[in-house]
């Protein structure tokens, strides 16, 4: 009677624990994603409504820069300048977040289903769940880095040449998250991923004729969930995270996650060798969004890290004032969402694991009743 009574109040508590954290973590939610879009917003307003701004923007550029399969450089030759970049890029995060709003029914949708459901699961909004990935990678790349220190194992910092513009500081950040997404996920997993299920599946009748595999071979490098779908490949969505991503993707992951981190100390700007572990770290969660997702999750994933804090710092130190409160609203929102979601976790983990105990308990007394 006890240990009934024991299982129900387990039980009960679980759920009221859950309920909470859903609802906790919701607003948490909410308040990071205003936090992105206002961050969005702010990038060209810096850059095209400031007097600095504006002299970056005109500066000229004779071509651009890309890596593509990890290593391999290339240049395209496009004269324009500074401003029409930062504008391109920013384009291309506007259609990102795009994407992320409308995938799997929608961040609305995901919204209501919060407070009934479960929130992580590989069926939720990408731009609802973002905040609960993003932050506890953050947290859990600062908590690495401190233990490496304690080790004697510095990660450092990205510098600059002396009397860098703040704004040609910002159109690289802005810049890298799409070209190291293209080096390390997008080539390097989509299309080596593209080229096994166009041997898997080289007889099927939606891969007949070249402009069929070379569809699916861009549909990969978009959208590998969507490609192996279309194709009855295990997916995600299907089977989770564990059995939806195969072998091969789990091999690429781990090997673009591991170039990933070496690039980091060995292209130099200022990273020691600490930041090879927190990099892998980062890289191993944007390939496996990659997979998940698509391409617009492991490049907004990546804007977190790169454009997001950066624009915030920009905009507290050219307007201060409301902007101030702004930057340390959105370093306490990350701040809390990080350790919510890791705390949460550790919890319902907890909870689940009492359940089971104590439904194994309830058992045995009942067989030996």
């Amino acid at each position: 009677m006890r240990r009934t009574f024991a299982l129900t109040f387990a039980k009960t508590a679980g759920q009221l624990t859950a309920i909470t954290l859903r609802f906790i973590s919701a607003l948490l939610i909410v308040a990071s994603t205003i936090g992105y879009v206002a961050s969005l917003v702010l990038g060209p307003i810096l850059f095209f409504y400031t007097t600095e701004g504006l002299k970056v923007a005109a500066r000229g550029i004779q071509e651009i820069p890309l890596l593509i399969f990890m290593t391999v450089p290339i240049a395209i030759p496009i004269r324009t300048d500074m401003g029409s970049l930062f504008a391109s890029v920013w384009l291309i995060f506007d259609l990102c977040v795009v994407a992320a709003w409308y995938s799997r029914g929608g961040f609305v949708r995901a919204l209501k289903n919060a407070l009934k459901g479960p929130i992580l699961t590989v069926k939720t909004n990408f731009l609802f769940i973002m905040p609960l990935v993003a932050t506890p990678l953050l947290y859990a790349t600062v908590l690495l880095q401190q233990f490496q220190a304690t080790q004697g194992v510095q990660t450092g910092n990205l510098t600059f040449p002396p009397q860098t513009s703040p704004y040609v500081i910002l159109l690289n950040l802005a810049f890298a998250p799409i070209n190291e997404e293209i080096a390390f996920r997008i080539t390097s997993i989509g299309i080596p991923l593209a080229v096994f299920l166009i041997y898997r599946y080289w007889n099927d009748p939606k891969l007949t004729g070249v402009s069929n595999r070379a569809k699916l071979l861009l549909i990969t490098m978009i959208s590998p969930e969507r490609a192996k779908a279309s194709l009855g490949y295990k997916t995600v969505c299907d089977r989770g995270l564990l059995r939806g991503i195969g072998a091969l993707e789990w091999i690429l992951i781990l090997i673009t996650s591991t170039a990933f981190g070496l690039a980091h100390f060995l292209l130099g700007g200022g990273w020691e060798v600490g930041k090879v572990s927190t990099a892998f770290l980062a890289g191993l969660v944007f390939g496996i969004m990659f997979i998940a997702y698509g391409a617009y999750a492991a490049i907004l994933l990546h804007w977190f890290f790169d454009y997001y804090f950066t624009v915030v710092s920009l905009a507290e130190s050219t307007y201060g004032g409301v902007f101030h409160v702004f930057s340390g609203m959105v370093d306490l929102t990350s701040l809390i969402t990080g350790e919510v979601v890791l705390v949460a976790l550790l919890l319902l983990w907890a909870l689940r694991f009492g359940n089971y105990l104590s439904t194994k308990a309830v058992g045995q007394t009942e067989l030996s009743d």
